[in-house]
């Protein structure tokens, strides 16, 4: 009978508000395109009347308004899988996604006055923490604990972020790295489930050492740097997580993957974490100093925007009920952002490096929009609930 209840309330609903991907995903592709054109537009000296814009904006919207957008819908989405209970849909899911399309607005236009927006943002992060948090506990699913302070912590840093000018880079900086932290734990957990069973191999007994010490390195890394330790301390931690997740990457059977582009897109940008990792070793460690900003576009743009767009694209298609079939020209959408990514690592902002890296994105979340928002505003198409 509660299966019927379920079921006609959620026919009552509109598909986009029936599990938290639907509006998170949507949202974060969308709002992406728009802030890069809006910055890429500022770069080349175009006013854009009444934004507010610069650099923090920028820094700002792709971490915590994209980046964001995507961990909130990815973690309460999948609760729903981890935990057996349902996730956040209806009213508490249309509640949360206007937290955040509010506090994008308000930070866009500059007659807003700051503090609104930055109250805005810290409800959408903690509201999801609540929502998450209450199906971890009441499961008592230990493993996933840390989630709650994570989303807590994209609270802290957010308003930071903005309210704290003498700690704007740091917020920024530790903001990056919990993001990236938070893709090396899960995209450990999927990438090799994935391609063991894309082939119908057994997954490999993951090594407990090498695990922990992934996790516990990137606290350790984080901790560091959002106490302002020395940087050299930073490079060494950065070449203990390279070499960590090199190791990692070796076991996740790469040799297999070159013909399935929803796996080759995961594995390739977990690699830009890697080369992120390495670039800020050289970086930090005063070997190569001006790798710094490569090493921090391989986090941001190959690594998170890479993952992200890999992720998304897959989880869609699993979680509205259709096969796990790549779209006819999203393995171009995934080149584009390796394309973007290598451009803004290598190529000189200077030159014409941004304006290819900012086109590489536009045409993978572009492609991405394409086809994939029309299945996330559509029901699930075998029918089942979600």
């Amino acid at each position: 009978m509660l299966q019927i209840m379920d079921r006609e309330r959620e026919q009552s609903l509109s598909p986009l508000w029936r599990m938290p991907f639907r509006p998170m995903f949507l949202g974060a592709a969308v709002w992406s395109c728009i802030a890069l054109c809006l910055w890429l537009a500022q770069l080349r000296g175009i006013s854009v009347p009444t934004v507010r814009g610069g650099i923090t904006w920028h820094a700002h919207e792709m971490l915590f308004g994209f980046a964001g957008a995507v961990v909130v819908g990815f973690i309460t989405t999948a609760m729903q899988t981890w935990t057996g209970l349902r996730a956040p849909t209806g009213r508490p899911l249309i509640a949360l996604s206007a937290l955040w399309l509010a506090a994008r607005l308000g930070y866009a236009f500059a007659v807003v006055p700051l503090w609104l927006p930055v109250v805005l943002e810290c409800g959408f992060f903690l509201f999801a923490a609540v929502l998450a948090g209450r199906r971890i506990l009441a499961v008592r699913q230990w493993r996933n604990l840390f989630l709650i302070p994570a989303l807590i912590a994209f609270a802290a840093l957010a308003a930071a972020h903005w309210l704290l000018p003498g700690w704007q880079r740091s917020a920024g900086l530790v903001t990056l790295l919990l993001v990236t932290g938070l893709i090396t734990i899960f995209g450990g957990r999927v990438i090799p489930f994935f391609t063991a069973r894309r082939f119908q191999l057994p997954q490999r007994d993951k090594i407990a050492l090498l695990e922990i010490g992934s996790h516990i390195t990137v606290v350790a890394l984080l901790l560091a740097v959002g106490f302002n330790l020395p940087k050299p301390l930073w490079g060494w931690l950065a070449l203990a997580l390279a070499l960590l997740q090199l190791v990692r990457c070796w076991r996740w059977r790469p040799s297999l993957i070159w013909r399935e582009p929803l796996l080759w897109s995961l594995h390739l940008s977990y690699w830009f974490i890697v080369l992120g990792f390495l670039m800020a070793f050289l970086a930090w460690t005063g070997i190569a100093p001006g790798l710094e900003g490569g090493a921090l576009h391989a986090f941001a743009v190959g690594g998170i925007g890479g993952m992200i767009l890999a992720m998304i694209s897959r989880v869609t298609l699993g979680h509205t009920g259709r096969t796990l079939q790549c779209p006819r020209l999203m393995p171009l959408a995934f080149a584009a952002l390796v394309l973007a990514a290598l451009a803004r690592i290598f190529w000189a902002p200077a030159s014409n490096g941004l304006l290819v890296a900012v086109c590489g994105w536009l045409l993978g979340y572009g492609l991405y929009l394409y086809y994939y928002a029309p299945m996330l505003m559509a029901p699930r198409a075998d029918g089942q609930a979600g």
